[in-house]
């Protein structure tokens, strides 16, 4: 079975598959071999069924699906089924009195280019909603909006499968929609200019023999991991205000820097850009970052607080448009590292069989421990993020395509491909960020950034390094130290720039500010009746 990102191929037929009209047995062998594969074969043409099964009986025996009729009609499973209503009917009769002869389909109706204007014009004159297609030396009249490209976005509906997971390939106009939705557009060789300029590759070979390689070669294989560039995603700006982008599939990144940093939101960014660019995003979410991702369109929150289903049922819960966070918060640590093991493998094993999810994202990644074999990932798709560096499973950080350096202040910094770290500004994200909830009730601060109480009195605390530990020393601080805090906005501050609970800080905050007007306004009353009371008494 095929192990690798692309586990589908679209291929337009005339001029693509077939060379002067004839299918080699070349091409009918290499889609027969990826088939067997594990590649599902889907076939998009603009011909009317009938009539390409009288030129080619045996085609359809060589492919999972077929999109007939350029977008408009899908044949599955051996049922035909029409995407799109017909053509009306009305047309016909205007077209016979300016001789046009044409032929009808499920949906289409197809005449010689030469027609071309007496169709346009009979069109306008109806005032019907129809575009013209042209296909080299051919014209199809179709309903308004349907493509190649919508009919394989239907049909990949519903097969339950992905554009993101399809290469297709053509080499006319009418390819074009095909190759934009799939997530790799390949044009063949003898492809006409248009369609080569919009193609992610052009092959070597024309027609069938371009064919044939690519469905043998190390795309399909595994063994050539390629993300076009229209593909890559936004995650900030350099310097020079250019954009900082990573890879909107098949990429390895690694996400690193101490607590507090700026890890989680850039981690929550990047599955934001991901999920609005219509990928599937699994986010493995140990200490509960990244709930408010639910906010989103087709996102699924699983909150272990309510409840958590094997990992097994869990991922069977996701669909190649949906993705979902999984909140871990509510485990204890050792049974955390438990289910992220075996949630791997189950994601995994779905991935292979369906194609999706394709980005799996492990933050707190030190739960799964360095010395964590796992040779697939070589496949990419994966962000571990952690910031315990030397927890992270040691061939797969030196492996990785990306690393996202993250520093105090929220410095950042991004490595690709072995190159030179490069500082950028990342984006503001589109979702709240609650940050680290439940981490603190567990995870100690480093001594730096733990909060050092004032001594008075004779009472001295020890540093808080947990939330407990803070509430702890808050609750019995003395009136003096605690005053002394609350006056210089200590506590707002920490939680602020060290814990990153915005939330909280806000709240604190404006409780300090409190204290600071009620103490001004208590001034001022005792001023003033200061200054009363030496009226009445010299006055």
């Amino acid at each position: 079975m095929v192990v690798a990102f692309f586990q589908i191929v679209a291929a337009d037929i005339d001029g693509t598959l077939t060379s002067r009209g004839e299918l080699s047995d070349q091409v009918l062998d290499a889609l027969d071999q990826a088939r067997n594969n594990g590649v599902l074969i889907v076939l998009v043409t603009g011909r009317i069924g009938s009539e390409l099964m009288a030129e080619f009986p045996q085609l359809a025996d060589h492919a999972d699906a077929l999109v007939l009729e350029n977008g408009a009609v899908a044949m599955l499973n051996g049922e035909l089924v029409r995407l799109a209503p017909p053509v009306d009917v009305v047309l016909d009769g205007a077209l016979t009195a300016h001789g046009v002869t044409f032929r009808r389909g499920e949906v289409l109706l197809a005449t010689d280019g030469e027609h071309a204007t007496a169709v346009v014009e009979s069109i306008g004159q109806l005032g019907l909603d129809c575009q013209i297609i042209r296909n080299r030396d051919a014209v199809m009249v179709l309903p308004a909006e349907v493509t190649k490209g919508s009919g394989l976005r239907a049909l990949l509906s519903r097969m339950n499968r992905s554009p993101h997971n399809v290469i297709a390939v053509g080499d006319a106009e009418n390819d074009v929609s095909m190759l934009l939705v799939a997530e790799l557009g390949v044009a063949v060789a003898n492809a006409i200019p248009s369609v080569v300029a919009h193609a992610d590759e052009v092959l070597q070979l024309p027609d069938g023999a371009g064919v044939a390689g690519l469905l043998t070669g190390p795309l399909l294989s595994g063994a050539r991991r390629y993300c076009p560039i229209r593909r890559w995603i936004d995650i900030g700006s350099f310097g020079d205000k250019t954009p900082t982008k990573v890879p909107g599939s098949q990429g390895r990144i690694v996400v690193t820097g101490p607590s507090g940093s700026g890890k989680s939101h850039v981690i929550g960014l990047m599955a934001e850009r991901w999920i609005l660019a219509g990928y599937s995003v699994l986010v493995v979410d140990p200490e509960g970052d990244h709930s408010q991702l639910k906010e989103l369109d087709n996102v699924v929150l699983v909150d272990s607080r309510h409840y958590l289903p094997e990992p097994g049922e869990l991922v069977e819960m996701l669909h190649p448009n949906t993705s979902m966070v999984v909140d871990l918060s509510a485990l204890e640590v050792p049974h955390k590292g438990d289910y992220v093991h075996r949630l791997r493998f189950a994601a995994e094993a779905h991935r292979e069989a369906h194609g999706f999810p394709h980005w799996v994202i492990y933050d707190e990644a030190h739960l799964l421990g360095p010395q964590e074999e796992a040779r697939w990932v070589r496949r990419g798709g994966y962000v571990l993020s952690s910031y315990v560096h030397a927890e992270l499973p040691a061939d797969e950080v030196s492996d990785s395509d990306v690393i996202l350096e993250m520093g105090p202040d929220r410095w950042a910094s991004i490595r690709v491909a072995g190159g030179e770290p490069k500082p950028f500004t990342p984006d503001r994200r589109r979702t709240l960020h609650i940050r680290h909830r439940h981490k603190y009730a567990q995870v100690a601060l480093p001594k730096e950034r733990r909060f050092y109480f004032r001594s008075s009195g004779g009472q001295s605390l020890p540093p808080a390094a947990t939330m407990p530990e803070f509430r702890a020393a808050v609750s019995r601080l003395d009136p003096e130290a605690l005053e002394f805090h609350l006056e210089r906005g200590d506590f707002a501050r920490w939680l602020d720039r060290i814990v990153s609970d915005k939330e909280l800080a806000v709240d604190v905050a404006s409780w300090e500010d409190e204290l600071a007007a009620h103490r001004a306004a208590e001034v001022e009353r005792i001023r003033h009746r200061i200054v009363r009371a030496v009226d009445e008494r010299y006055s």
